[in-house]
C-alpha cells in the first residue's frame, strides 16, 4: 500500500526536527573546533560549510590587514590559488561545448608558435589531466629568484616557457604542472581573442552571479581583500614576497569569496548548466591516478565515513600569503570551503586546510573530534629566533606546566629538524633533541636522528643512540615503519670500519 499524502507529511514533520537538531549540533561543533584553532593561532581566514541549499556554518576568524588591525569578515576576499585550475577546467569546456577547442587536439593547433615542452604532441586533455609531460612553475630558470617578478604578457609567457624540458612524453605519466593550465588560460584566449580575465567574468561569474570573484591584478585595487601574510618559525608573520600573477593566470589567479566558491561548486555538482552534461561528468570522472585520481581540475577521493563509502571531490591551493581548501563531499551535496591568509612557512605546529576538512567531515558524521592546544614547539621557535636557545629552553620548562599547551615526540622532532635543515642551527637542533629525549626516552624517531646530528662530532654518544635504536625497533612494532633509518643503525654499530661508528 501506498503511503498517502497525510502520511508522508507526518513523517516529514516528525523528521524535521532530527535534521535541525543534528544541524545545530554539528554547527555547534565546527564552531568549538574553529575557535580552537584560532585560538592556538593555527588558522586565519573565513569557513563555510554547506549542505544542500542550507548554510551550516559561515564564520570569520582573524585579521584582513595587521598593520591596521581590521578583522576578517565572511565576505572577504582572498587569492585561492590552485582552485582556480577548476576554473580554468570549466572554461575549457565551455569552450569545447562550442565546438572552439578539441580536447584531443595538440597545443600547436591553437599556438602554433608554441615551441615549449610537448611541441606537437600533449593535447588539451592531457593537460587539463596534468599527463602532458610539461612541468611544474619551478622548472622555469632563476623564477623563484627574479622572474617570478617580472610582468608578462601571453607571448612572452610563452617564450618564457620555451627554456623548460618535458618530464616524459606526453600520456605516459603524471606530473602536476601549473604551466599547463596558465597554457590552457592562453589557449582560451586565442580562440575567442578575448582575455582570460574577461572570458572568466562574462562566462562564469556573471552567469553565476559571482560578484565577489575576479583574476586578480597586481595593480587592481579591490575591496575587502584580505591581505596575504606568511608564518616563518623564527620571525613570525611577515608580508609575503612580490608575485607577478602574470604567472599565474589560469593556475592559481583567482580572487573570491567563500560564499562564490559555493556558487561555482553548486554549478559543477548541481545545476551544471554552462556546458553539457557529457563534458560535466568528463570533468568529475577519475582520469588518471597520482596520490588521489585527478579528473580535469579536481581531485578525486573517497573516504570512510561511520562505514559508508563517501566520494571527495576536491581541490586546494596556495599562493604566497594563502591557503585555500574546497572540497565537495557528493553523495552529501556538501561543500567545505576555507579560505586563510596566513601561509605557514613551517610545519611547527600548523594544522593544514585538508586536515580541517577530515575533522569537519567527521563532525558531521557526529564523531567526537578533541579539541587542539597550543603548540609549544611553535613558542619556542620564535624564542629561538628572537632571544635564542637558553630562552626557549627556560620557557619549555614552564609552558610544560600550562594545560593549555602542548608537547609530544613528533612536536620536538619537527620542531628540531627544521631548526637544523631549514635554519642551519644544528647546535640549537640538538639541544632540543636531547630536551625531547628527556620527555621521550624510547621515541625511535628522537634517538635516532639525534644521532646522526652528533655523528662525526660525538660518536660516543651517537653509537649509544644507534643501539639504543636498534633495541627499541627489535622491541616494538609499532617501530616498524623505520626500517630504513633501523638497517643504518646497524650499520653504524656493526658495519664495516669504513662506514660504521665503531
Amino acid at each position: 500500500m501506498k503511503p498517502t499524502r497525510v502520511a508522508c507529511l507526518a513523517i516529514l514533520l516528525a523528521v524535521l526536527p532530527c535534521l535541525e537538531l543534528h544541524a545545530a549540533s554539528a554547527r555547534g561543533g565546527i564552531d568549538r573546533l574553529m575557535t580552537a584553532y584560532h585560538r592556538c593561532g593555527q588558522f586565519n581566514g573565513v569557513i563555510l560549510v554547506k549542505r544542500g541549499d542550507e548554510v551550516i556554518y559561515e564564520r570569520a576568524f582573524g585579521l584582513a590587514n595587521r598593520e591596521w588591525n581590521v578583522a576578517n569578515t565572511p565576505d572577504s576576499k582572498f587569492l585561492i590559488g590552485s582552485v582556480s585550475k577548476s576554473y580554468t577546467a570549466l572554461m575549457v569546456l565551455i569552450l569545447a561545448n562550442e565546438g572552439l577547442i578539441d580536447l584531443d587536439a595538440t597545443i600547436n593547433t591553437y599556438i602554433p608558435r608554441y615551441d615549449g615542452p610537448g611541441k606537437n604532441q600533449a593535447t588539451i586533455r592531457q593537460m587539463l589531466t596534468h599527463t602532458s609531460g610539461i612541468p611544474n612553475h619551478g622548472a622555469i630558470p632563476d623564477l623563484s629568484k627574479k622572474r617570478v617578478r617580472w610582468m608578462y604578457d601571453s607571448d612572452q609567457y610563452l617564450e618564457l616557457v620555451k627554456e623548460t624540458a618535458p618530464k616524459f612524453a606526453p600520456g605516459t605519466g603524471f606530473e602536476y604542472s601549473g604551466i599547463a593550465y596558465n597554457l590552457l588560460a592562453i589557449i582560451c584566449e586565442k580562440v575567442t581573442n578575448k582575455s582570460f580575465g574577461e572570458l572568466l567574468r562574462q562566462r562564469i561569474f556573471v552567469p553565476l552571479r559571482m560578484s565577489d570573484s575576479t583574476l586578480n591584478s597586481n595593480l587592481d585595487v579591490d575591496a575587502r581583500r584580505a591581505y596575504g601574510y606568511e608564518y616563518y618559525l623564527l620571525d613570525g608573520y611577515k608580508l609575503p614576497s612580490y608575485i607577478s600573477m602574470d604567472h599565474c593566470k589560469g593556475s592559481g589567479g583567482i580572487l573570491s569569496t567563500v560564499g562564490d566558491m559555493a556558487k561555482f561548486n553548486h554549478e559543477c555538482f548541481d545545476a551544471q548548466t554552462l556546458t553539457s552534461k557529457p563534458l560535466y561528468k568528463a570533468m568529475l570522472t577519475p582520469h588518471v591516478k597520482d596520490w588521489q585520481y585527478y579528473g580535469y581540475g579536481w581531485w578525486i577521493d573517497t573516504v570512510d565515513v561511520n562505514g559508508d563509502k563517501k566520494t571527495l571531490i576536491s581541490h586546494g591551493g596556495s599562493t604566497d600569503g594563502y591557503k585555500a581548501y574546497s572540497t565537495r563531499v557528493v553523495e552529501d551535496r556538501t561543500d567545505i570551503i576555507i579560505l586563510e591568509n596566513d601561509y605557514f612557512r613551517t610545519d611547527v605546529g600548523v594544522k593544514w586546510c585538508y586536515d580541517l576538512t577530515n575533522d569537519i567531515i567527521d563532525i558531521l558524521a557526529g564523531k567526537e573530534v578533541p579539541e587542539p592546544k597550543k603548540s609549544i614547539a611553535k613558542e619556542l621557535g620564535l624564542t629561538i629566533g628572537r632571544e635564542g636557545i637558553d630562552k626557549a629552553l627556560a620557557q619549555l620548562a614552564v609552558l610544560k606546566k600550562d594545560p593549555a599547551y602542548q608537547v609530544g615526540a613528533r612536536d620536538y622532532y619537527v620542531l628540531a629538524s627544521e631548526l637544523d635543515s631549514k635554519n642551519g642551527l644544528k647546535a640549537e637542533s640538538i639541544r632540543i633533541f636531547e630536551a625531547g629525549l628527556a620527555d621521550h626516552p624510547d621515541d625511535f624517531r628522537l634517538n635516532y636522528y639525534l644521532a646522526e646530528r652528533l655523528a662525526g662530532t660525538d660518536d660516543t654518544r651517537a653509537l649509544e643512540l644507534y643501539k639504543k635504536c636498534i633495541q627499541l625497533y627489535d622491541d616494538n612494532e609499532a617501530n616498524a615503519r623505520f626500517s630504513e633509518e633501523y638497517k643504518k643503525a646497524v650499520t653504524a654499530v656493526n658495519g664495516p670500519r669504513s662506514g660504521a661508528i665503531q
